[in-house]
């Protein structure tokens, strides 16, 4: 225990952080990862010693500095023709940063466009990480309405001339997560796409697309991304390779116009991320996108499966509805007689059952009757058990 006495000395913005350990309910649909068995650690290590083997010498020097402020040049190329080639966007190596995660995206962009006091519209549920970076910089965030195929145009309309007409200014951006989003799993149609892009130029609103999920997909086609359906520089386009192989990798990336990137650069700390994971994916991924992408979305869809067969077992003839995506990794569940799933929580947790209630994701408040269902990470079968005993328990909390 220190001696030193720091209490008159700590800046604002720190807070006591909670450093305890991570629990995991038996059945854990709270947490946020993709499919573990398909995590292709052997893969990886081959991506690794095919670029030591290709050029030892290179790979060694390269090791030796730190790693360019916009990361691995040859990952950087192979995420631009990635891009180009299946979300047709036009982008190349100079025009994309790679990151510590998406998240690291996001925050770099959050920093270059708001001050505090700004505001930022997402959708009306939304990812508690990045409305944590916006609170952190001291940003408003609105969630605009949305139903089960994402943001509805003519709300997202009514929400910035809300925020103009009660505030005095426009909303800086919209941040959205398009495809399969987190965490309702919706995802947005072309047309929705189309009107919001026209309203975002009628006001001059960029936006701030996270596809971190868009390679999960396991039934359809993808939707085109904003930043393919539009070329005037407006959107900044954010990906992952998080949900494509391993959130332990920490590697996203984001492409946007030059002005853009320098001013994001501008706030970025350090260097680029992590060599070794850099030559890893670029290494891996060169033969076996993919498989790769097969392998995760061949699992995705029979777990998803595996849930809903339990959702539909055990919540049959009640006031539950939930949600049926296309891909990603969660369904989106819902008391429809506004029952609270957020008291319940911490119960329902300690007796073997985890989710995150809605109103964890809900900018504006609201969402207490609705949870987020993880059917990615858990085993398949798992999946059932666990949806099984989540209806028992709720029966025996009158929750239904």
């Amino acid at each position: 225990m220190s001696s030193f006495n720091f209490d008159s000395l700590w800046s604002e913005k720190s807070t006591d952080a909670d450093r305890l350990i991570t629990l995991h309910a038996k059945y854990d649909f709270a947490v946020a990862y993709p499919p573990f068995e398909e995590v292709p650690m052997y893969g990886l290590i081959d991506g690794l010693k095919s670029k030591v083997d290709a050029d030892l010498e290179k790979v060694a020097k390269e090791m030796a500095y730190y790693p360019h402020v916009q990361g691995d040049e040859s990952l950087r190329e192979f995420t631009a023709n990635k891009i180009a080639s299946d979300r047709g966007i036009k982008t190349d190596k100079d025009s994309l940063v790679l990151c510590n995660g998406s998240g690291e995206a996001n925050g770099l962009i959050i920093q270059a466009l708001c001050d505090p006091g700004d505001y930022v519209i997402t959708e009306q549920f939304v990812y508690m990480g990045t409305t944590k970076q916006l609170s952190y910089y001291n940003v408003n965030t609105i969630g605009s309405p949305m139903d089960d195929q994402g943001l509805i145009p003519e709300k997202f309309e009514e929400t910035i001339n809300k925020i103009k007409n009660d505030h005095g200014v426009l909303p800086k951006m919209l941040y959205t997560i398009p495809e399969h989003q987190n965490p309702t799993g919706s995802t947005l149609p072309k047309s929705r796409r189309l009107q919001i892009i026209d309203i975002c130029h009628k006001y001059g609103i960029p936006i701030l697309e996270d596809d971190c999920y868009v390679d999960n997909r396991f039934e359809g086609e993808a939707e085109p991304a904003f930043a393919s359906l539009d070329d005037s520089g407006m959107v900044i386009y954010v990906g992952s390779f998080s949900k494509l192989i391993a959130p332990g990798l920490r590697l996203g990336f984001f492409t946007a116009s030059n002005e853009v990137i320098d001013r994001a650069l501008s706030v970025k700390v350090g260097s680029g991320p992590n060599q070794f994971a850099a030559y890893a994916i670029d290494g891996y991924l060169r033969s076996n996108l993919e498989q790769q992408k097969s392998n995760y979305d061949k699992i995705l869809k029979e777990k998803k499966e595996s849930m809903e067969k339990g959702l539909e077992e055990a919540f049959a003839g009640t006031k539950a509805s939930w949600s049926s995506p296309l891909g990603g990794c969660y369904t989106w569940f819902e008391m429809t007689d506004g029952t609270n799933l957020a008291e319940v929580r911490d119960e329902v947790f300690d007796r073997g059952v985890g989710y995150i209630a809605g109103d964890m994701f809900a900018p504006n408040g609201d969402g207490q009757n609705m949870a987020r269902l993880c059917f990615a990470f858990e085993p398949i079968e798992k999946n059932y058990e666990g949806i099984i005993e989540l209806g028992s328990i709720f029966k025996d909390l009158n929750v239904i």
